[in-house]
């Protein structure tokens, strides 16, 4: 009986200390499934907004407008609805320079075929 005994009160000390164990374990598996977790979808939504896909038309316009005096870098976003450019948005270095803008302006009008007030013209971030 004294063996028994000695059993169950071994038994009962144990098990608080396997019961922090399994409490820890449990713990740093949930830290390390956030870490991953993280790690994935925080990489994706970054790369996600940073990538974008262009046209064949608008790359043209942009690689036409680069070589254009004063543009520098350009990228160019055309939105276009029932057959017909709804608006044109044009990043470039040299948008701070107001001639170039509206050199800028006259060109996608003009090969787009389209109105000038339709295209927006900014200056490109560094």
């Amino acid at each position: 009986m004294n063996r028994e005994s000695e059993k169950r009160e071994k038994k009962s000390s144990d098990k608080p200390k396997e019961r922090i164990k399994e409490v820890l374990l449990l713990c740093v598996l949930a830290i390390l499934l956030i870490i991953v977790v993280w790690q994935v979808f925080g990489k994706k939504n970054k790369n996600a907004s940073d990538a974008v896909t262009y046209s064949e038309k608008e790359l043209k316009m942009a690689r036409l407008l680069e070589k254009m005096e004063g543009v520098g870098d350009a990228e160019v976003m055309i939105y276009e609805g029932d057959n017909e450019v709804e608006s044109v948005v044009v990043l470039c270095d040299g948008a701070e320079d107001l001639r170039v803008i509206m050199s800028v302006r006259e060109a996608v009008a003009t090969a787009l075929g389209t109105e000038e007030k339709k295209i927006k013209v900014y200056l490109k971030k560094e």
